[in-house]
């Protein structure tokens, strides 16, 4: 029988995932200090054995529980794609950071239902800090309910901006990209270009506003945050560019509407 989404089915599914998730964290942890190269994907873009194991452990998990459902993970084949119920799997988001040592690496579940984030959660193994949240019922750290910080315009505003790859684009989109990164930067208070490696502390109020201006992130790095950030208070636009890119702005009013504009111009 066809599984419905309910306030019941969102809860069972936190429930039984949070353990899971830890889990997860810690194989990543377990293996830190012995990292073994599963495939070169590039000259920079490594994915791990541990990123394949945490995947298949994950998948092990979610589909022996909901044998309907899909499943879309970064490095293995995607399955059931027909299905109304889609999990978005990053074994390990930062890989880069998780090879060099750096404390910046996350695993990232999220569930889609019908193209929609319905249920996201973030761990970091590290600081052992669980981001969650599912439709309608709020976003949470560590099981204590996120609310939103005070607003700030763009010229108080601390921004994180994923830039993604430069090298390999055309010269008028890198000329886009580096002019809009530059009418940001000239406007707001402070600028991180640090890719996703802080983009789930938005919630916390690290930093109030995040960019993905390459319009390049995978779905598996986005889903999870989107529905945290939208649970906790934070509006989400998309706006497609000249180069077919969709660029995602995460923030509060009036700051989205103020990078907005930069961005439309």
């Amino acid at each position: 029988m066809s599984e419905q989404l309910t306030k019941q089915f969102l809860r069972e599914a936190m429930d039984f995932l949070t353990p899971i998730i830890k889990q997860a964290g810690g194989m990543a942890l377990e293996s830190w200090d012995k990292i073994e190269i599963s495939k070169q994907k590039d000259s920079r873009d490594i994915a791990t054995k541990a990123d394949v194991e945490i995947e298949n452990f994950l998948k092990e998990k979610i589909i022996g529980k909901w044998t309907e459902h899909g499943f879309w993970g970064e490095e293995g084949e995607r399955s059931n794609i027909s299905s109304n119920f889609q999990w978005l799997i990053d074994s390990i988001d930062g890989t880069k950071f998780y090879i060099a040592q750096a404390p910046f690496f996350y695993v990232h579940i999220a569930l889609m239902h019908k193209n929609e984030a319905v249920l996201g959660m973030v761990y970091n193994p590290v600081s052992k800090q669980l981001f969650s949240a599912s439709k309608g019922y709020g976003a949470y750290l560590n099981g204590k309910r996120l609310f939103l910080k005070a607003p700030f315009s763009l010229d108080k505003a601390m921004i994180n901006i994923d830039l993604g790859a430069i090298v390999g684009k055309e010269e008028k989109e890198k000329k886009w990209l580096l002019d809009k990164l530059s009418a940001i930067t000239e406007k707001c208070y402070r600028i991180r270009i640090i890719s996703g490696a802080i983009a789930i502390y938005l919630v916390t109020g690290a930093i109030d506003a995040y960019v993905d201006l390459s319009g390049d992130s995978k779905p598996q790095d986005l889903a999870a945050r989107i529905i945290i950030m939208r649970e906790a208070g934070y509006k989400t636009e998309w706006i497609k560019n000249n180069f077919d890119k969709k660029i995602l702005i995460v923030a509060q009013e009036p700051l989205l509407s103020e990078i907005k504009k930069i961005i439309n111009d």
